[in-house]
């Protein structure tokens, strides 16, 4: 399950980075990014930041267990925004309007989906498929240390609807160092919130002949989690950066009172490694 999962990652790092890569000359591959704050220009370099993390979060949306699941950290910046902030659950962007304050982009993320055997509150529920959600995303700093981050996604596989992020980070930089904490609120549309709490009329007799005394429940669209991220990151200034980061929500309206739900406070913990690199001049 893991190696076709990493596949994945590898295959869609490959599809949003390929334009990229193909401006890029080989002798600038792999060179890590400047030291010293590159100022804007018209004819800037732009450089590509991969990665992987590793987390202990909930098994799925409203357990009261936790699972190892790995992550992707993705993201194309002008070397005039290699420093500017970049949370650890900012899913894989790319922006295409940037003023230095404010970014609007594209951005995507993977949904692993669920197994009927995670749980005993599942028996009868059946699989939910690994969903590919796509979207927009909008940043504005309201200061240097203030940003805000909204995302719009659309995903489409084990469920088809709309997801939506907003989240704000207090930022403090000290050397090497920088430390981040700040709100997160996301929303589920119906789609999203029928397929992961849920429980339809078959389901609901498939469970209970199992001996999963499950009701027929209908949620709504709504917000479904609000909580907090904190991180602490080092940036070695060779193109590496190492993180630890961890989370707190909890699950809201029919979220919260879904019969598949057994915990409403949802933890994640983890670490994370990343490398940036020039790419050159991107074609677009």
């Amino acid at each position: 399950m893991v190696g076709s999962r990493t596949l994945n990652l590898a295959l869609l790092c490959v599809v949003f980075s390929a334009g990229g890569v193909v401006g890029a000359h080989a002798a600038d591959l792999f060179s890590p990014p400047p030291a010293e704050p590159v100022k804007a220009s018209a004819h800037e370099d732009w450089y590509l930041t991969l990665g992987a993390s590793g987390q202990l979060e909930s098994t799925y949306p409203g357990a009261d267990g936790t699972s190892f699941r790995p992550g992707l950290i993705f993201s194309i910046r002008k070397a005039s925004q290699l420093n500017v902030f970049r949370s650890v659950d900012d899913n894989p962007s790319i922006a295409l309007f940037d003023t230095g304050t404010f970014r609007i982009g594209a951005v995507g993320r993977l949904d692993w989906g669920r197994d009927a055997d995670d749980a005993f509150r599942l028996t009868g529920m059946g699989d939910i498929d690994m969903s590919v959600e796509a979207g927009a995303f909008a940043e504005w700093y309201v200061t240097d240390w203030f940003r805000t981050r909204a995302e719009l996604r659309y995903g489409m596989g084990g469920f088809e609807g709309v997801r939506g992020l907003l989240g704000a980070d207090v930022i403090l930089p000290y050397g090497q160092w920088r430390f981040a904490v700040g709100p997160r609120l996301t929303y589920g549309g119906s789609g999203y919130m029928e397929t992961y709490f849920g429980v339809t009329a078959q389901q609901a007799l498939v469970a209970n002949l199992l001996g999963n005394p499950l009701p027929v429940y209908t949620p709504g669209a709504g917000f479904d989690l609000v909580g907090a991220t904190a991180q602490l990151t080092y940036n070695f200034r060779n193109g590496f950066e190492a993180g630890m980061f961890g989370s707190y929500g909890r699950l809201l309206g029919d979220a919260a009172s879904s019969p598949i739900t057994s915990d409403e406070n949802q933890f994640m913990a983890g670490l994370s490694l990343s490398y940036t690199f020039n790419i050159g001049k991107a074609w677009w």
